[in-house]
């Protein structure tokens, strides 16, 4: 139920400041149709409750002619279909003189980017004309829409010339659809270049070098062949005329360098699809160089001696085996690296991807982010393992000196000989017969070890459940403690040993101390 003022007062809310004595003069109407009404005996919910709602009384004052019969009406209330067709009529026109607007305001700024973006799309049209010797499809079908609509936004500048100008905006719109259905039928609206295939030889196995670069889809192998013959490489697939040239001319002083299918902005229409590269490598031969940096693509690298060996792949797998390097260093994002039976001192960042080195004499860094790392068989001075959410697990190595760090994934290192240090914020530690110097540092993760050697360890943690497992044949003086978690030691009466202890301790965590039992 509502009162006139309440009424009054939505109804003022819905007119303009401006617009407040022409609320007003409907104020006083109002008023006066309310006394008659309630002199004639009716209630004044049931006036308020025939009147239209106030803001289509409010749209209708804004044509004049509809709010004089308003006002004049002799009933007492607003005929409510009247005022619906008034406020719709009223709208319509108000929307149509803002667009109106707008468009005048806005049509220099439209008409700039529209120029801009036009000479854009020419000068791809000329460029890949001159380099591919090809008419780039969909450029010139959008150059012709966009000269069409062009003519339209200021033919009302010219105002003598608009019949030619429809005339011209007509005949450009037919060609443009003329063109697309052309384009389409041929297979011509997306450049693929042209199916090609070439061997490139280098002149001597002596300083020997590749480098191949690509940002399309390529699948890469490398064959050992006969010490007698020289290196060369074997490339085949569809390419752009700019990019055969490149490969024309790729051998330099008995180095190949390569870069094809970069991705730039006048290459948008251009798919040339998977490539296949093969590097033939002369058995014996030492490179001064093998860089690879691929946007996509699958890399099968067996047998090569090489004093850098350089990866860099955002998405795709690798497969390498028996690779002799000075230096290595590999990048994936996305992608799969195993390396298997290889020597060299390796660098491997990863993002995601799985990483698998069995095999490797050689120093090992890896940075990692949530991928997964395997590695087994490893001989090294210096492993240094950075992986933030992903998983780590080391078996089976001989190193002098190991740090596996991670934020809170997970640090397995299982039968591992050297200097030990495994360091976590929240993720899980495990250390499970190893020999050396153990040193676990954890801050609110679990920590798990499983010993039967002797061995020197420190092992700590803020918040973390730390557990032991000790053979008790093998055992050790081990001493633990925590300032506010449960503790138990089995091995709290073993008498001291000066050349292995084991000290356990944690602040707030459990920490458990246990005879391991087969």
């Amino acid at each position: 139920m509502q009162t006139m003022e309440e009424y009054l007062n939505q109804l003022k809310a819905a007119f303009a400041e401006e617009d407040i004595d022409d609320f007003n003069e409907l104020k006083e109407d109002l008023l006066e149709q309310l006394a008659i009404c309630l002199e004639e005996g009716q209630t004044e919910a049931e006036v308020v409750a025939r009147l239209a709602p106030p803001e289509e009384i409010a749209a209708d004052y804004y044509a004049d002619l509809s709010l004089d019969a308003a006002i004049n009406a002799k009933t007492s209330v607003v005929p409510r279909e009247k005022i619906q067709d008034v406020f719709i009529q009223t709208q319509k026109k108000r929307m149509q003189r803002f667009i109106k607007t707008a468009l005048n305001v806005l049509k220099p700024l439209i008409l700039f980017v529209l120029v801009v973006f036009l000479t854009f799309l020419l000068m791809y049209i000329i460029k890949e004309l001159k380099e591919e010797r090809n008419l780039a499809g969909i450029p010139t079908i959008l150059s012709l829409l966009l000269l069409a609509i062009i003519l339209q936004l200021v033919k009302t500048w010219i105002l003598k010339k608009q019949k030619l100008i429809n005339g011209l905006s007509m005949g450009l719109l037919a060609l443009s659809l003329f063109m697309l259905l052309f384009f389409s039928v041929t297979n011509q609206l997306m450049y693929t270049g042209r199916q090609y295939y070439k061997k490139v030889n280098l002149a001597s196995n002596k300083h020997a070098a590749f480098s191949f670069d690509s940002d399309a889809d390529v699948e890469i192998t490398t064959v050992e062949v006969s010490s007698t013959d020289k290196p060369s490489l074997m490339i085949k697939g569809r390419f752009k005329e700019s990019d055969i040239q490149k490969i024309e001319n790729s051998s330099y002083q008995n180095k190949i360098n390569l870069t094809l299918d970069e991705e730039n902005i006048f290459d948008t229409f251009t798919r040339t699809g998977r490539s296949e590269v093969i590097f033939f490598i002369p058995k014996g031969t030492i490179l001064d160089d093998f860089h690879l940096g691929l946007s996509r693509g699958d890399l099968r690298l067996l047998d090569i001696q090489t004093k850098n060996f350089d990866l860099d792949l955002v998405t795709g797998d690798v497969y390498a085996k028996n690779i002799i390097a000075d230096e290595g260093n590999i990048s994936s994002d996305y992608g799969d690296v195993i390396i298997e039976e290889s020597a060299m001192n390796l660098k491997v960042k990863s993002d995601s991807g799985k990483t698998v080195i069995t095999g490797m004499l050689g120093d090992l860094s890896i940075e990692g982010d949530k991928g997964l790392s395997i590695l087994k068989f490893l001989r090294s001075d210096n492993i240094v393992l950075n992986n933030h959410s992903g998983r780590m697990i080391l078996e089976d190595s001989e190193t002098k000196k190991l740090a596996a760090t991670a934020t809170n994934g997970q640090v397995i290192v299982k039968r591992t000989k050297g200097d030990l240090l495994m360091a976590n914020e929240t993720g899980k530690i495990v250390s499970e017969e190893n020999q050396g110097t153990l040193e676990l540092n954890n801050g609110s993760g679990p920590t798990i070890a499983i010993q039967e050697n002797k061995v020197n360890a420190t092992v700590s943690s803020q918040s973390g459940f730390i557990k032991w497992l000790q053979d008790p044949s093998q055992s050790v003086k081990i001493t633990a403690k925590t300032e506010t978690g449960e503790l138990r030691n089995d091995f709290v009466d073993v008498p001291d040993n000066a050349k292995y202890t084991i000290d356990v301790k944690s602040k707030n965590g459990d920490v458990k101390i246990l005879e391991k039992v087969e």
